[in-house]
């Protein structure tokens, strides 16, 4: 479970201080769905990050699981990232000088799991690449690159996914099934998965939604 209780995020400024987020409280259980909404600048990608312990709150405090990630110094959260948490970014962030399978197979390695390309190929080819396995990413499209990322998160077999913006620089259609693949490994791996996104049919199929609006938690419309 992720539990996030009266998180603030406020910043110094040359102008004074900037409050990013101001006391937002959210709750999601085990292997369901959350959406964050809202406009741009609203605070959803900083909410994701705290949520994701790659940054730290001014106040308040998240627990992913049976871990208070708050009280927590950099290399602890790191070490908990590790074993609990995926990322799917809207810019892909993948290596391109690794092929498709180097890409997904270099973290397995790095955590020292047994039978890394393996694993690497399964996923690839769960989400349609089995063909494209030794392609580098500037010789496939952007779905096609997106897909590696998905794959690439799901091979670590993580508890929480976090997804930002996952189908922003994707047209429509590739959009659609890239929100099918997500969706899909989220309910066959039990993964709790967590979406910023501008796209109110992608939340839709959340299992609930959390519209921020200036920093804030808004009414949801």
């Amino acid at each position: 479970m992720i539990i996030a209780d009266n998180v603030s995020k406020i910043v110094p400024t040359a102008t004074g201080e900037l409050t990013i987020l101001n006391h937002v409280s959210l709750s999601v259980n085990d292997g369901d769905s959350l959406a964050i909404i809202g406009p741009s600048g609203a605070g959803k990608s900083t909410l994701l990050g705290l949520l994701a312990g790659l940054d730290t709150p001014s106040t308040g405090s998240i627990n992913l699981g049976q871990y208070c990630i708050t009280d927590m110094n950099e290399e602890q959260r790191a070490k908990v990232r590790a074993e609990f948490v995926g990322f799917v970014f809207q810019t892909f962030q993948l290596l391109p000088g690794l092929s498709a399978i180097e890409n997904v197979s270099l973290p397995l390695e790095l955590t020292g799991r047994k039978r890394a390309t393996e694993m690497a190929k399964e996923y690839l080819s769960k989400v349609g690449l089995a063909e494209r396995l030794t392609h580098y990413p500037k010789q496939m499209s952007g779905g096609e690159q997106q897909r590696v990322a998905i794959a690439r998160a799901f091979a670590c077999e993580p508890k929480i996914l976090f997804a930002d913006e996952p189908t922003g620089n994707l047209d429509s259609k590739t959009g659609g099934q890239i929100a099918d693949l997500l969706f899909d490994m989220n309910r066959e791996q039990q993964t709790t998965l967590v979406l910023v996104t501008h796209e109110h049919r992608l939340a839709d199929r959340c299992d609930s939604r959390l519209v921020i609006d200036g920093g804030e938690v808004a009414v949801d419309s």
